[in-house]
């Protein structure tokens, strides 16, 4: 049973990616993510983070990719300085579990915000980049995937982009 925390944006991830009573979690595809982030952002709350993984699903050749170098994290804290937003980000680019790394610093700063605790404003302007940067972001993943699932022209039609999102 998948459960529901308190709070609003909480409970829009949770209506928005759990179906069944709770027992299944859905995956929503971009023009869904995109629907709920712009809940998210109309809600004019925070929460204490949103974390969202993209992977990649290809029916015809049976297999899935996760981009965990591209996902996304937003944190609240009490505090927190330049320096750590920097650390924050450069440790974010670097991870240890992952075969691919991302070492695009301006891109990481979208991917891996840091916002004070109930700053609405910053909270839905880093909301609102990382929405815009799924421009760019789609199309290098795109890349990645053909190449690592050595994706065929005739595979493409059946396959999709998926998310991951989970909030605290």
């Amino acid at each position: 049973m998948i459960e529901k925390d308190k709070g609003e944006i909480n409970e829009i991830v949770y209506n928005n990616t759990v179906y069944y009573n709770g027992k299944y979690r859905r995956y929503p595809t971009i023009t869904e993510l995109k629907g709920i982030l712009d809940e998210i952002i109309s809600s004019d709350s925070t929460t204490e983070y949103i974390r969202i993984t993209l992977f990649y699903i290809n029916e015809e050749v049976d297999m899935q990719i996760e981009f965990e170098e591209f996902m996304f994290y937003i944190e609240c804290r009490d505090w927190f300085d330049e320096k750590d937003q920097e650390m924050h980000i450069l440790g974010c680019l670097e991870p240890i579990d992952t075969p691919r790394a991302l070492y695009d610093v301006r891109l990481g700063a979208i991917l891996y915000p840091l916002c004070k605790d109930n700053d609405i404003v910053s909270y839905q302007k880093a909301l609102e980049e990382y929405k815009d940067s799924l421009r760019e972001i789609l199309p290098m993943m795109m890349k990645i995937a053909k190449s690592e699932m050595e994706l065929k022209e005739e595979h493409l039609p059946f396959g999709c982009f998926c998310f991951e999102i989970h909030s605290g």
